[in-house]
């Protein structure tokens, strides 16, 4: 089974694939509309506000590897005790330093559970504001500009799309006739 990761990359790269072909047909047929970019990138880099939030995130997440960092050393260090001790320690000690570990262990676990929540949490702290105000902005632009269609250059994402240039409606028209 594929890993959901691995799962969404793939279905990315058939969007990007689907979007970047119909996106062409669609420049050669609704030339009435212009078609504009912008580069996330460049904005993440000049505007103050989100450089700011993506050195606060990047801190979090530095902070995280160190807290990593430090549970895996706890645990190392208890192991590396238990073995240097083992044949010193008599039978319930040494059952209880294990039974430590196991729990320091699981913990650790569950620890490593949560990182990809808080790390998410904190992204949507920091981040997911300025991509929203970005994305309305866009939004604003297109539609007052009257533009078909706009493109984040820096992560080829449609930021908006006019909603007379979406052929949906056509296709699954075209599917219930059993056409091709």
């Amino acid at each position: 089974m594929l890993h959901p990761n691995k799962l969404k990359l793939i279905w990315m790269a058939l969007a990007l694939v689907f979007v970047s072909s119909t996106m062409i047909t669609g420049l050669a047929v609704a030339d009435d509309k212009p078609f504009g970019v912008i580069d996330s990138r460049r904005i993440i880099e000049e505007y103050e506000a989100a450089k700011d939030a993506q050195a606060q995130y990047q801190k979090f997440l530095r902070e995280l590897e160190l807290e990593v960092a430090d549970k895996e050393k706890e645990l190392t260090n208890l192991m590396e005790e238990i073995e240097s001790q083992k044949l010193l320690l008599g039978e319930e000690a040494l059952r209880a330093k294990y039974q430590t570990f196991e729990q320091k262990k699981a913990e650790y676990f569950q620890f490593q559970e949560g990182i990809e929540q808080r790390a998410e949490a904190e992204f949507n702290a920091k981040i997911t504001p300025i991509t929203d105000q970005v994305k309305t902005i866009v939004e604003r632009l297109g539609k007052e500009k009257g533009y078909g269609l706009i493109i984040d250059t820096a992560t080829l994402n449609v930021m908006y799309l006019d909603p007379d240039q979406d052929l949906t409606n056509d296709v699954l028209s075209a599917l219930a006739k059993g056409e091709d």
